[in-house]
């Protein structure tokens, strides 16, 4: 019963495990092993992190089940996410990939699976995060693990700017985490609908969202999902400039943080109360808290390079592990080789084989060179530059073989055309050196929003486009408004003068515009003219003639001559 009322019921869960704590005495030696694992959970699940991570860790090393090892290594996977040691939690993740084939309980597998996503997500590795979504999503799932697959998925696509505060997969999400009853994730995803409201200024509209819902959230008894519904709360207030009752909830945050380590909302909750501080003319106290802001904000800096290290170095350890191994493959064959040339002490063989050796040389350094000749003939053929994407004439190449591959598949595809607002005044104002600073930044921007089969090539000057493979045009779309943003939120000063970088958009697609490129060019181009033409600065998606139109059009000229 314990086992079950986890995450339902975190309060009847702590009490139950209060009552088992006086008949641990009479525990057969395997439900000691699941009366300890339930222990490691909750401490976890309370935020005292080390305590769990010395339960579990002797659960493993012990002689409990199969099953048991395996539920507490991948509960140590999300302790490692906890306490940023992402390492560690790469390495329980292999340890738990090397166990699945030996579990047959359908549950803990996926949750196995789930963890491994959760603990992707908090790797910043979002693309990674959706992909596993999709392959574990075919699969039949119980309700609770659909919804925190809902979840993961919703905080994956906020990270990647791929929704709105009205968009239905919110809804969607809320309402299988409502019919799952999980009162933790349901609420995480209403304070990510409310972080999009406070994103474009709306906090009426995230008050209504989580306030309801205040109690609810206290009741779960968990510290990040606690925090981050105060932080919420406290920054809707401080838009409405209610200051005093944005404090309240600001400290009512970093009240949490008594009993649990360093959170990511932290550095959130510090930042608002300086900035709240600041209002209230407390210059000393604003100080203060703009120093611990600070502090956090290079700790959890430190903590983002320590990710990205972390994942290099376990791609790079697995290349070595294949690289070992095949050169263990290879040292096998030369002995083998060996034992048969000293049996024959054929000394023919052995010249004939130094000979082959010094031509294998040879033409192995020639072929060397060659290739590093070609290599860069194909970058200079193939590369723009300055910006380092495709050019137009291998763009056109690549793309005419991805709207074959979409058209023979039956995938959708889209494509985005930009334009930089005003490049030659940029030019005229600051030089060319500048000019071209703004160019590869509208590139470098852009791309890190993109995903990786996404084609980007530069047309010529300042004319760009993005074609978008397996993708409709809803979210070529959101694509497109995500770049602009990016675009317009340019930090200039790097490039030694102040100035801003816009952009209009045009949008199109195989449904609109077929699979023939250059009419895709052209319609998407049509587009871009008709942003430049309304104002600039905006996203326009092509929409074609009507038979209607065309005759209305005709009749109007045809009057007009």
């Amino acid at each position: 019963m314990a086992d079950q009322k986890r995450l339902a019921d975190p309060k009847l869960f702590k009490k139950l495990l209060t009552e088992l704590k006086t008949t641990k005495n009479s525990f057969t030696a395997e439900q000691r092993y699941f009366y300890q694992f339930l222990r490691g959970y909750l401490a976890a699940y309370q935020g005292r992190y080390d305590k769990a991570d010395n339960i579990l860790t002797k659960i493993i090393n012990s002689s409990a089940n199969t099953l048991i090892k395996f539920r507490a290594n991948y509960t140590l996977i999300n302790i490692s996410a906890a306490k940023k040691e992402w390492s560690d939690g790469l390495r329980h993740i292999s340890y738990n990939t090397k166990m699945l084939p030996s579990i047959k309980n359908k549950e803990h597998y996926q949750q196995s699976i789930l963890t491994s996503i959760i603990f992707y997500n908090q790797l910043q590795q979002y693309d990674l995060v959706l992909k596993h979504i999709d392959l574990i999503k075919r699969q039949t799932l119980p309700e609770k693990h659909n919804c925190l697959l809902e979840q993961l998925s919703l905080e994956a696509k906020l990270n990647l700017h791929y929704i709105k505060p009205d968009d239905s997969s919110i809804d969607d999400g809320l309402g299988v985490c409502i019919k799952a009853d999980n009162k933790i994730s349901t609420n995480i995803i209403r304070v990510y609908r409310a972080k999009l409201y406070l994103k474009i200024q709306q906090p009426e509209k995230a008050l209504a969202e989580i306030l309801p819902h205040y109690n609810e959230v206290k009741n779960t008894l968990f510290p990040m999902l606690i925090v981050g519904v105060n932080n919420a709360l406290a920054e809707s207030y401080f838009q409405l400039k209610n200051i005093e009752v944005a404090k309240d909830y600001a400290l009512a945050a970093l009240n949490v943080k008594k009993y649990t380590p360093v959170l990511q909302q932290d550095s959130d909750t510090y930042k608002l109360l300086y900035q709240i501080a600041k209002q209230q003319k407390d210059i000393d106290l604003a100080l203060t808290y703009h120093e611990t802001y600070s502090t956090l904000e290079r700790f959890h800096l430190e903590s983002e390079k320590a990710k990205h290290v972390a994942f290099q170095l376990t791609k790079l350890n697995a290349f070595e592990n294949e690289n070992q191994i095949r050169l263990l493959n290879e040292e096998n064959d030369f002995l083998a080789a060996e034992q048969i040339l000293a049996k024959s002490k054929v000394a023919n063989i052995q010249l004939i084989i130094t000979a082959m050796t010094l031509i294998i040389i040879m033409l192995a350094i020639g072929g060397s060179r060659l290739w590093q000749s070609h290599k860069r003939v194909k970058v200079l053929s193939e590369y723009d530059e300055l910006t380092a994407i495709y050019n137009r004439r291998h763009f056109n190449h690549v793309a005419v073989n991805a709207l074959k591959y979409c058209q023979n598949s039956q995938q959708e595809l889209s494509l985005i055309m930009f334009d930089l607002d005003h490049f030659k005044k940029i030019n005229d104002n600051f030089g060319h050196m500048c000019g071209d600073w703004a160019l590869k930044e509208t590139i470098r921007v852009c791309k890190k929003i993109g995903r990786k089969n996404d084609i980007f090539a530069r047309l010529g000057g300042e004319e760009f486009c993005i074609l978008l493979p397996s993708c409709n045009i809803e979210a070529a779309v959101l694509r497109a408004e995500a770049c602009r943003a990016a675009i317009e939120n340019t930090i200039t000063e790097d490039s030694g003068n102040d100035f801003t970088i816009t952009a209009s958009f045009g949008v199109t697609d195989v449904k609109r515009s077929g699979f023939d490129l250059e009419k895709l060019l052209a319609d998407a181009d049509f587009a871009t003219y008709d942003s430049k033409h309304s104002g600039r600065n905006r996203v326009t998606v092509y929409e074609p003639e009507t038979p209607e139109t065309s005759v209305s059009l005709a009749s109007t000229l045809s009057i007009a001559s």
